[in-house]
């Protein structure tokens, strides 16, 4: 029992990912020793359900540690970078601009000046 305490109280001092890289290894070498040992000593156990059902608890604990390590620094970063790689960037611009500086006019304007393009197809 003190093993098992010892072993808590190690993660709990520990960042969130290094518990998941530990379950990431633990999950792969288990899984290679599970199909090892289902290769050479019993082919006729079934493994499906045990791996996919870890499988989904790890995807989990992965899903988990991702939403709990994302913060407002985080959220710029991937803001930018969205921005960077955008290749409509008059659409990006609009995005990033009207939550500010929203005119219901101008608006109104854009839309019905929509409606005469060029590549719209008449109804």
């Amino acid at each position: 029992m003190n093993a098992v305490k010892a072993i808590i109280d190690y993660y709990r001092r520990r960042r969130a990912v290094t518990l998941l890289w530990h379950h990431g290894l633990l999950f792969g070498s288990c899984t290679v020793l599970l199909l090892g040992a289902r290769a050479f000593i019993g082919p006729e156990v079934p493994l499906f359900w045990p791996l996919l059902i870890w499988y989904i608890v790890f995807s989990l604990h992965f899903l988990l540690v991702r939403s709990l390590t994302a913060d407002d620094e985080w959220a710029d970063e991937r803001a930018d970078k969205v921005r960077r790689h955008a290749y409509d960037f008059a659409h990006v611009k609009d995005i990033y601009i009207k939550p500010i500086t929203f005119d219901p006019e101008e608006d109104e304007a854009r839309r019905s000046g929509a409606q005469n393009r060029p590549d719209k197809p008449a109804d």
